[in-house]
């Protein structure tokens, strides 16, 4: 553009170059908000910068704009890796050396004088060491980013497999594997947290598969674990964002409730208990089965109340309905 607004160089040759450069960083901005890792970046901004660079030696005017035109521009692909930026390097050298040399043997000592050509010679020794030193510290600056972008990405996946790992040991402390809901350990924690609460209803579902020694013996334990996962399933479902679910035995469920009066959960309970009876459990691929589940509630909105208390009232009713023939919920007498 400085050359333009000089007249040295018509309109028609500076905006087909800008039009390039502006294109290519549009163009690397894009991929590498996209994507800043991607070989698509380097690929559009190396290639806009390097018609650029061509252009400007076929026709430069002064011997700095083709020693530092493209060099400067290479800045801008500072992020990419240490082999590309010396494949960048040795084009410009090869480039830059081709063009000295032709300008050294098109210009003649005899026409310009030797003064002048002296002169011309000592220009092009200099911007030929300048441009080499340019290219070893742009060399040295990539290889040094490019260890200290090695270093964080090893430190950032580290930190990410930390994560990880902590995410995988805490499932493992607190979710049971088969039926991925609360093991009973975690279940009994969270409810003595939320019991710790005053002014405010809970109550507490146990509910226990009907039979389930003979599923396991009719039809293998893989269908036994099948119908763990299918009930536990629903009763993640049935309890969404309402209430916590937890395995507390080999068969035996629990479900904790807050802030439901206790013909709420009276009423829940028996909802459930019924989808389960109608449900329908492929197993083994093909054959269907259903089976029944026998519940005991205890309800309390007494402060104060343990766990252990709450859990002792709810494990007594859950017999009353095993003993008065299954397949029922029945509530517990207050403690």
């Amino acid at each position: 553009m400085i050359e333009f607004f000089k007249g040295t160089r018509p309109l028609s040759f500076v905006l087909p170059i800008i039009s390039v450069g502006y294109i290519s960083v549009i163009a690397g901005t894009f991929f590498y908000r996209n994507n800043p890792l991607t070989r698509y970046v380097r690929v559009a901004t190396f290639s806009g910068f390097f018609i650029m660079y061509v252009f400007t030696l076929m026709t430069a005017t002064t011997s700095v704009t083709f020693t530092f035109v493209f060099p400067l521009a290479t800045l801008f692909c500072m992020y990419v890796d240490r082999w590309f930026m010396f494949i960048v390097c040795s084009f410009i050298l090869l480039l830059n050396g081709l063009y000295i040399g032709n300008k050294l043997y098109s210009v003649s000592k005899q026409e310009i004088g030797e003064a002048a050509y002296n002169q011309f010679t000592t220009t092009m020794l200099i911007h030929s060491f300048v441009l080499l030193l340019f290219m070893s510290s742009l060399i040295a600056i990539v290889y040094v980013f490019h260890r200290l972008r090695r270093a964080m990405e090893y430190k950032v996946q580290e930190a990410h497999h930390a994560k990880e790992t902590g995410q995988k040991l805490y499932a493992q402390a607190t979710i049971d594997g088969l039926t991925g809901v609360f093991n009973r350990r975690h279940f009994v924690e969270k409810v003595r947290e939320q019991l710790s609460g005053t002014g405010i209803s809970f109550s507490l579902l146990l509910l226990d598969i009907d039979d389930f020694k003979k599923v396991n013996d009719v039809h293998g334990h893989l269908a036994g674990d099948q119908v763990l996962i299918t009930i536990s399933n629903l009763l993640r479902q049935a309890y969404a964002d309402i209430g916590m679910v937890g395995r507390v035995g080999g068969e035996e469920f629990a479900v904790f409730l807050q802030g439901r009066s206790e013909d709420e959960s009276l009423e829940m309970a028996e909802g459930l208990r019924e989808m389960l009876k109608q449900t329908e459990i492929a197993i083994n691929g093909e054959k269907l089965i259903s089976v029944t589940t026998s519940g005991g509630i205890a309800y309390t909105d007494r402060s104060g109340m343990t766990f252990e208390e709450l859990f002792q009232l709810a494990d007594k009713a859950l017999y009353t309905s095993k003993d008065s023939g299954k397949n029922q919920i029945t509530k517990a007498q207050p403690g």
